[in-house]
């Protein structure tokens, strides 16, 4: 019988020791990995967080912006009204002065155009003089325009940046509170935002939008009326009428300077046997506010001392014999002209490209020393878009805009992520 070969004992023991080794380092290298896999996961979400956290106040912003456009639109159109009622209510005045020195008389004008003429004649005998209070709220509004919102939108838009920039540190240091601060190293790659809105003229910024609004709006819509009295009133004249006529209008200019103007007068068939027949305008009412200087026929006082169609002779103009307009009570209107300090359109914020629907565009990056002592990096990318919500009509096709308020955020692919 063969005996054991003693000396070869314990070979397998040390293979064993060996596998065992190998396995514990394979064991170690695969903690590692995994420890650095899940750092990177972790940093990795936590700067997607800061980048939608800074997208989502660029939509917040531009959110803010478009509520600030559509306030600005909002007071410039209150301008608007009150310098309208301004001119409404001195015109009441001037008639009012009118109807006491009974010129025309209000027993006149009932007899030629109606009873609800003359009545409206004579009450605005009992027209109050509103003009400061309608002067105090208009220069209210502007200081709301001038001084109140276009200092906000400014302050938005040049502030963005450094709020984009708390947003990320704070989102990194609560979000890694065992991370030292120092370990984190983060920068913005790529920021579309300098580039993104643009700073236009007033001009360009209001005037479109304004224009609609004014045209949704009867009361700043030109205020013509003609009332005619039975024909006959001469026998020279049988075909000519007596006429009252109201006109009014409410416009700006391209400063954005309010001008706004209301007369009434009736033109009087008369005739004589030089001229024949002509209109004998009688102002009855007469209202001006405008910044501008205007110019026009001057209108004496009155006509005691010169007949009036001498005087339209002189003036050479055919349309005061054919009462196409009020224009003794225009000149009147400018003569007692009552002007408001206004002042011109303030600059407003624009998109640059108003065919983008997306952007600004936000890429961050992250280099961090990790627990141990490797160094992670990450990318996470973020932008603001702009969609109207899924009711609304004509979504697809409405152009994003500084006036509406419906820009969004959401998380980009900012390319390969590496460890």
């Amino acid at each position: 019988m063969r005996q054991p070969d003693h000396h070869q004992d314990g070979a397998a023991l040390a293979w064993g020791l060996i596998a065992l080794a190998l396995l514990s380092v394979a064991w170690g290298g695969y903690f590692h990995v995994n420890q650095i896999a899940e750092q990177q996961g972790r940093l990795s979400l936590v700067l997607d967080a800061a980048a939608y956290g800074a997208a989502t106040e660029q939509a917040r912003t531009l959110n803010l912006l478009a509520y600030i456009n559509r306030a600005q639109l909002g007071h410039q159109l209150a301008l608007g009204h009150l310098l309208t009622l301004a001119t409404w209510d001195r015109a009441a005045q001037t008639q009012s002065g009118q109807a006491r020195r009974a010129n025309p008389p209000a027993h006149l004008v009932a007899m030629m155009f109606g009873s609800a003429h003359g009545l409206a004649y004579t009450q605005a005998r009992s027209a109050g003089d509103n003009q400061e209070a309608l002067e105090q709220a208009f220069q209210g509004h502007q200081q709301v325009i001038h001084g109140v919102l276009a200092q906000a939108q400014q302050q938005l838009v040049q502030g963005l940046p450094q709020r984009r920039h708390a947003i990320i540190q704070a989102t990194l240091e609560g979000s890694l509170p065992d991370w030292p601060v120092q370990a984190l190293n983060w920068q913005i790659e790529q920021d579309s935002w300098p580039q993104f809105l643009l700073l236009q003229s007033g001009k360009q910024q209001w005037q479109p939008g304004l224009e609609h609004l004014v045209s949704l709006y009867g009361f700043l819509a030109p205020r013509d009326y003609e009332a005619r009295s039975y024909p006959g009133v001469d026998r020279r004249c049988p075909l000519w009428r007596h006429r009252l006529r109201r006109s009014g209008r409410t416009e700006f200019d391209t400063t954005g300077r309010w001008h706004s103007t209301d007369t009434q007068s009736m033109h009087m068939v008369r005739s004589n046997r030089w001229i024949g027949c002509y209109f004998r305008e009688y102002a009855m009412a007469w209202a001006l506010q405008t910044p501008a200087q205007t110019s026009g026929i001057e209108a004496p006082d009155d006509f005691s001392g010169q007949s009036f169609w001498k005087w339209a002779m002189e003036q050479g103009n055919g349309s005061l014999l054919s009462a196409q307009g009020n224009t003794v009570a225009h000149s009147w209107a400018r003569r007692d002209a009552r002007p408001w300090s206004q002042r011109a359109w303030v600059d407003g914020y624009a998109l640059a490209d108003p065919e983008q629907r997306a952007g600004p565009d936000l890429v961050l990056s992250l280099q961090a020393n990790g627990h141990l002592g490797q160094t992670v990096h990450t990318r996470a990318a973020a932008q603001s878009f702009f969609s109207l919500p899924p009711d609304s009509p004509q979504s697809d096709e409405t152009r994003p805009s500084l006036f509406l308020p419906f820009w969004q955020a959401r998380l980009m692919d900012a390319g390969s992520r590496r460890s």
